[in-house]
C-alpha cells in the first residue's frame, strides 16, 4: 500500500525537496500551502496557518502530517501564537486520524532563544508527545535556498562580512539531501521522538563565513558589530516596510545557539551525514 503523506509549506525550500524525493519513492502526497506548487506528482489543497486545519474530507486517507509551514515575519506576541495553534490544530487532526506528526522545529528551539522564532518553535515542541510525534531540529539546511542561499548571496554583495555577538557560537549545518533522506526514513519508518540532524562537529559563526567564502573563491574582512544594536535598526527598517536581505529574526537567531550531539540520532537512522569537509558550500543564491 502507498504511503500517503501530507506536507504544510510543500512549497517552500525543505517541504519541496521532501515532496520530490517521496513521490520518487512512490508515495502519495498532497501539499498543503496557500498556493499550488505546482510539482509533477503532488496533489495540492490550499492551506493557511490563519485558516481552520484541512478538513476531514482533505486529509482522508493521509497516514502522516509533515509540517514544515512557519509564518515569518517581525517577532511578536501575536505571530508566535499563530504558529502555536495553527501547529496545534494539525496535531489535533493527526491523533484524531490515528495519523503520525512531523513536526520540522529548529536548532535554535530552546528555552532560552533569543528570536521570536526560536521561542515560537521551543512552545510548539512543549505541547508534542515524543512517544507519538516526531520532532525534527535541523541545523543549518546547506544548498540552493532558505536562509543558507540567502547568506550566501549577502557574502557575494557585500565589501565586508558583519560579525554579531562575537561569531564564536558554535553552527551545525546539514546538507539538504542528507535532511531530506532522514525524513523519508521518519515518515516510511513513523518513527517517533525528537531527531536532532547535523553535522557531528560544529563550526563557529566565523569559520562558517571562512568555509562560505573558500567555496565562492572571495575574499572579505569580518567586521565585528554589536548584535544588539544592529537587531534594534533593522525592526526599525522592517517597521518601515524595508525587505532586507537579513532580518532581526535571522540575526537573534545567532544569540543563543548551541551544539547538539546529534550522534545518537543518526545511528538510530542509520544514516550517515556529509562531514564538515564534504558540505557543498558554494550553493547557489537561490533554487534552480
Amino acid at each position: 500500500m502507498k504511503r500517503r503523506i501530507a506536507i504544510t509549506g510543500a512549497g517552500g525550500f525543505l517541504g519541496t525537496a521532501l515532496a520530490r524525493r517521496l513521490v520518487a519513492t512512490g508515495a502519495e502526497v498532497l501539499a498543503l500551502s496557500r498556493r499550488d506548487p505546482g510539482l509533477p506528482g503532488v496533489r495540492w489543497q490550499a492551506y493557511d496557518l490563519a485558516d481552520e486545519s484541512p478538513s476531514a474530507a482533505a486529509l482522508e486517507g493521509v497516514d502522516v502530517i509533515v509540517h514544515a509551514a512557519f509564518a515569518m515575519g517581525r517577532g511578536s506576541a501575536a505571530l508566535e501564537q499563530l504558529n502555536l495553534t495553527a501547529a496545534l490544530r494539525l496535531r489535533d487532526a493527526a491523533r484524531a486520524g490515528g495519523r503520525h506528526f512531523v513536526f520540522i522545529s529548529s536548532m535554535s528551539a530552546h528555552a532560552d532563544a533569543a528570536s521570536s522564532y526560536g521561542r515560537a518553535k521551543w512552545r510548539i515542541e512543549a505541547q508534542l508527545d515524543p512517544a507519538h510525534d516526531a520532532v525534527v531540529r535541523p541545523g543549518l539546511i546547506v544548498g540552493p535556498g532558505g536562509l543558507y542561499a540567502r547568506l550566501m548571496g549577502t557574502l557575494r554583495r557585500t565589501p565586508v562580512v558583519p560579525v554579531f555577538f562575537g561569531g564564536t557560537q558554535p553552527i551545525q549545518p546539514i546538507a539538504l539531501d542528507d535532511l531530506v533522506t532522514a525524513l523519508v526514513q521518519i515518515v516510511s519508518r513513523r518513527l517517533s521522538g525528537i531527531f536532532n540532524l547535523a553535522t557531528p562537529g560544529h563550526l563557529t559563526i566565523r569559520e562558517l563565513y571562512g568555509r562560505m567564502l573558500a567555496a565562492a573563491r572571495l575574499r572579505r574582512p569580518l567586521l565585528p558589530l554589536p548584535g544588539g544594536l544592529t537587531a534594534q535598526l533593522l525592526r526599525g527598517c522592517e517597521g518601515l516596510g524595508l525587505q532586507l536581505p537579513v532580518t532581526s529574526e535571522n540575526l537573534l537567531g545567532q544569540k543563543q545557539l548551541r551544539a547538539f550531539d546529534t550522534t545518537p540520532c543518526l545511528a538510530r537512522l542509520g544514516l550517515t551525514v556529509k562531514s564538515l569537509a564534504d558540505v557543498d558550500w558554494d550553493a547557489p543564491v537561490s533554487p534552480p
